[in-house]
């Protein structure tokens, strides 16, 4: 994205999402906060203009960052989160959640921890996949998003849980989801490792 303080990309099979971070920049007088950033996300879509449940995706976002960013040692400034949906095939808000972690760390926005998220269907058969294609979602009887702060032991910050299930289809989806966001942690720390590490050779160089 142009001109971003930090971006990433992030892909879930055919799913694939980049997050452009920009800010900390003066904010609006109107929009202020007198003791932290703001902090805004605007969700992109493929093709066309925004949807009601784009905009729902927005605000899921950001109450779920809002938490985790220390806004506090940024006050009277927004930090704007841009979300721009590059091939959407399923699991759209979980690789978007992903997206924006890897991007706040690349821009240097301070956080709490790292959020991670995947996302869970229940099939008609009654077989559970986890980053399901969208013509999974569509023929699941319910899907199920939770995103998890890193280290942390009280539950996930998000949770988005459509259709008919039972609550023991919902606890097998949430343990499923927990272990993939431990994969996909894993993974973040080993991409910002190797920017870092490429980047300190540049400035040796």
């Amino acid at each position: 994205l142009n001109r971003a303080d930090g971006s990433a990309q992030f892909s879930a099979g055919n799913t694939s999402v980049v997050s452009g971070i920009y800010g900390p920049v003066e904010a609006k007088v109107y929009e202020e906060k007198l003791d932290r950033a703001v902090v805004e996300v605007k969700f992109r879509p493929d093709i066309g203009a925004p949807t009601t449940k784009d905009k729902w995706m927005e605000s899921a976002i950001r109450n779920t960052f809002e938490r985790e960013i220390l806004a506090h040692l940024h006050p009277r400034t927004l930090v704007q989160i841009v979300i721009q949906l590059r091939e959407g095939d399923g699991s759209v808000d979980s690789a978007a959640i992903n997206a924006t972690s890897l991007a706040l760390v690349d821009a240097g926005i301070p956080l709490k921890c790292m959020i991670t998220a995947a996302t869970c269907a229940v099939l008609s058969d009654d077989t559970t996949v986890v980053d399901p294609t969208q013509e999974e979602i569509d023929a699941a009887r319910s899907t199920h998003t939770f995103a998890f702060a890193s280290g942390s032991s009280t539950g996930p910050l998000y949770v988005d849980s459509r259709g008919d299930f039972t609550m023991d289809e919902y606890n097998h989806c949430y343990e499923l989801c927990a272990l993939a966001t431990e994969r996909v942690l894993a993974f973040m720390r080993t991409a910002i490792e190797g920017k870092v590490t490429k980047e300190a050779k540049i400035s040796a160089a």
